[in-house]
C-alpha cells in the first residue's frame, strides 16, 4: 500500500495533473519495432521513418513494459530504458535500437526503482535519431509525466 501510494504521489508531481487532463494514446512494440532500423555512421539522407511511427512524434503516449535504470538519484531512478519484457535485458537477448525507449523526466524528477514489476509510461514521446558524439544512442524517447505500477500482471508478463 505504501509502495502505490509513493507511485501514485509521483504521478501526480510528475503530470502535473491536477486541472488537467491528458488523453494518452497506447502504442505497442509491436508497431514501434516496425520501424525497420540498421544505425549507421553517415547517412547520405535523412532516416526514412514510415508515417504510422512518424506521427508519434510529439504525441502524448503510453506504453508499457519494464524499467532498466540508466541514471540514478540516489534510490530514485532519474533516467531508464524501457522494454517490452524482461528477457531483453542482462540475461536475455539485447534488444535491437527500435525496440526500447529511453524515458528521461522534467525538471530533475525521479521515481522509485522498480525492475521487477511491469510500469506503464505516460508522457511526451519522441522519434528520430539522437547521437552523442557521433553515435546514435536512441531512436525513441519519452519524457515521462507519469509512471504507474501495472498491478495484476502475472510473472513473465509481456507487453504487446
Amino acid at each position: 500500500m505504501k509502495q502505490t501510494m509513493v507511485w501514485f504521489l509521483m504521478a501526480l508531481v510528475l503530470g502535473g495533473c491536477a486541472g488537467r487532463h491528458v488523453d494518452y494514446q497506447s502504442v505497442s512494440w509491436k508497431k514501434l519495432a516496425s520501424l525497420p532500423y540498421g544505425p549507421k555512421v553517415k547517412r547520405s539522407k535523412p532516416l526514412s521513418v514510415p508515417p504510422a511511427i512518424a506521427s508519434l512524434n510529439g504525441a502524448s503516449l503510453r506504453l508499457s513494459g519494464y524499467m532498466l535504470p540508466v541514471e540514478m538519484d540516489g534510490e530514485n531512478v532519474a533516467t531508464f530504458i524501457l522494454v517490452r519484457n524482461q528477457a531483453m535485458c542482462c540475461f536475455g537477448r539485447t534488444p535491437e535500437m527500435n525496440e526500447w525507449v529511453m524515458v528521461r523526466f522534467r525538471g530533475g524528477s525521479s521515481v522509485p526503482m522498480n525492475m521487477d514489476r511491469p510500469i506503464s509510461v505516460s508522457g511526451n514521446f519522441e522519434v528520430g535519431e539522437e547521437l552523442e558524439e557521433g553515435a546514435v544512442v536512441s531512436l525513441y524517447r519519452m519524457v515521462a509525466e507519469r509512471v504507474e505500477i501495472d498491478e495484476g500482471k502475472p510473472a513473465g508478463w509481456q507487453a504487446n
